[in-house]
């Protein structure tokens, strides 16, 4: 039997020190930051996840189920308080509409918990995610399925490696190879394995990372698997590019691009590319990769990181006239953009501008950075910005065009070229 605490207990999130701080100290950061409403929706997140473990241990009694109710009506009075249009506040409704007054636990609760614990890893709140997946695999109970616990399973691991927990992601990775197994869910199974590929490459561990790696790729296709092959190619590519492998690296993202079937993916990885592309200096072939990225109905965020790209690429090529194309898109959306992403640009169009001798228009947008990274305490971004604020001259300088290498004429280079133009012109 497949059950929360084979998985939860043995990865340090048992109830009985379930604590909920994550929530309580990003309330006190945006207090601290003067966002009320955002400190508001914190402690919304706080008492529901207090709310859901009141309930998972609840004990016998009209008491005890008296104060619970109790408890119940007051989270959802706070909820109806917060702002209506944020999809956080829908992702607490969702929770708090469907917590039982009787105590009978149905299925939109673990499944509602989990739609959060998604939303938060999107986010970026890694450990706020951990705790309510925690709940929502509790909520499932005692007879949770095995395909359900490899999918919570995998959801943990996930977690725990981007929070740099390796022997925790491990036992959740390897956990769910095992449950999925059980279960005849060869995706599942495969996904946990490269799972524990990506830990070992985290850890510094290449050749065995990499021998995953291509076991997965080699699997996948016997079973024809493509989006597993797909998957086990993306970190093919990520061995390899730690190796400093290059062309192997572009290779490898190259079949994951065409394998994927799912075409959010599928543009995300193609970016990816094109800045690979960018740095062996086979520019042709990246601008393209961006531009169908860019002409794609694929997500804002994703073609929006892509035409930062290709901005700057543009002008350390010297084209002026495409990075002020790139330019007046960007600054249509810019209100749209993550504070990092909008961070971003202002580094990049400060530098298009130094490259083409505009200092008063460079020094501007460095400036805007500056004060985006501090706002939104973006410590990387303010050093890197002011690094290239210092550095700003009196004196124009003329762009010196970026030189491609000898790798931007390997064959394999100029395969992907054709195969990208086919792609470009064919029906999506």
């Amino acid at each position: 039997m497949y059950t929360p605490q084979l998985l939860f207990g043995e990865v340090g999130l048992s109830s009985d020190i379930l604590n909920h701080e994550p929530f309580l100290e990003r309330a006190r950061l945006q207090r601290e930051q003067e966002r009320d409403g955002s400190a508001r929706l914190a402690l919304g997140a706080y008492v529901v996840a207090r709310l859901i473990n009141k309930l998972l241990t609840l004990e016998a009694g009209a008491d005890a189920l008296d104060g619970f109710r109790w408890q119940l009506d007051a989270v959802r009075r706070h909820i109806d308080d917060l702002p209506a249009d944020l999809p956080e506040t829908a992702h607490l409704a969702g929770i708090a509409a469907a917590v039982p007054a009787d105590r009978r636990i149905s299925a939109g609760l673990w499944m509602n918990l989990s739609a959060y614990a998604y939303f938060l890893e999107h986010e970026g709140r890694l450990e706020e995610s951990l705790e309510i997946l925690n709940l929502a695999a509790r909520a499932q109970g005692q007879n949770t399925p095995p395909e359900d616990f490899a999918a919570y399973a995998l959801f943990g691991a996930r977690l725990n490696r981007l929070l740099a927990r390796w022997d925790t992601a491990t036992t959740c990775y390897a956990a769910a190879e095992e449950a999925a197994l059980a279960c005849g869910d060869d995706v599942s199974a495969l996904r946990g394995r490269l799972g524990q590929g990506a830990v070992h490459r985290g850890r510094g561990n290449l050749p065995l990372a990499r021998e995953i790696a291509e076991s997965v790729v080699r699997e996948a296709s016997r079973l024809n698997l493509p989006e597993v092959q797909a998957l086990g190619y993306a970190d093919l590519g990520a061995v390899c590019a730690v190796q400093g492998l290059q062309l192997e690296e572009l290779e490898a993202n190259y079949q994951a691009f065409r394998l994927t079937p799912d075409a959010h993916q599928r543009m995300r990885t193609l970016g990816d590319l094109g800045m690979g592309l960018c740095r062996i200096g086979a520019f042709q072939v990246a601008r393209l990769a961006f531009e169908i990225v860019i002409n794609s109905n694929t997500s804002f965020l994703v073609r929006a990181n892509v035409l930062l790209e290709l901005m700057d690429l543009e002008s350390s090529m010297g084209n002026r006239v495409s990075f002020e194309r790139c330019r007046a898109i960007m600054e249509q959306n810019v209100g749209r953009l993550s504070p990092s992403a909008a961070t971003d640009y202002q580094y990049k169009l400060g530098t298009g501008f130094t490259r083409f001798g505009q200092l008063a228009r460079a020094r501007a947008a460095f400036v805007a950075g500056l004060e985006l990274a501090e706002r939104h305490q973006l410590n990387a971004w303010y050093f890197r910005i002011e690094h290239a604020l210092s550095g700003l001259t009196e004196r124009p300088q003329q762009p010196v065009p970026a030189l491609a290498s000898e790798l931007s004429e390997a064959p394999v280079i100029r395969e992907m070229e054709l195969g990208l133009r086919e792609y470009a012109l064919s029906p999506e």
